[in-house]
């Protein structure tokens, strides 16, 4: 009996959090991510697009990332606070979930192939599950976050408001 009021307190308190305090706060640990990895020289991001070659500091990935974060939860303050919409909580839940469950995702493989993969040889870094996981995730995001999110706001700010019987 006791440990069910404590499950309830503990999901009436996470109803208590707003979704763009949400992405705010993973938008401050990408950040911080990418801050500790500049000690590391070893940290870049390498795109291969047929002949070329692009390399990019994971710094400047993560303040990519978590610019991209905090301007989505200022999308969802600007609807919800500023403008005092209410937006559909079941698109809202699936938009959260995608790319904060892919932020999450993401950071596990990497804990993954840094723990259990075995590298063959030493100079030689096998990233192959850990880019095809970025490339699905990119794709999930892309093609179903993303646009789940734009429907999200455009209905929350076309939608009209019920008036209050007085």
């Amino acid at each position: 009996m006791k440990n069910e009021e404590e499950m309830n307190q503990f999901f009436m308190n996470l109803k208590k959090i707003k979704i763009y305090n949400l992405f705010w706060l993973v938008a401050l640990i990408m950040l911080m991510i990418g801050l500790i990895q500049t000690q590391n020289e070893d940290t870049t991001f390498d795109i291969n697009i047929h002949d070329t070659y692009f390399v990019i500091a994971h710094f400047y990935v993560a303040l990519f990332l978590s610019l991209a974060y905090y301007l989505i939860g200022l999308g969802y303050w600007i609807v919800q606070k500023a403008m005092k919409r209410k937006l559909i909580d079941v698109l809202t839940v699936i938009h959260s979930v995608i790319l904060n469950g892919s932020f999450l995702v993401y950071w596990l493989v990497i804990g993954y192939c840094k723990a259990f993969v075995d590298i063959p040889f030493p100079l030689f870094d096998n990233y192959q599950l850990i880019n095809q996981t970025l490339v699905i995730l990119t794709l999930l995001i892309l093609l179903i976050g993303q646009p789940i999110y734009i429907i999200n706001l455009i209905i929350g700010i076309f939608k009209k408001q019920k008036k209050a019987i007085s």
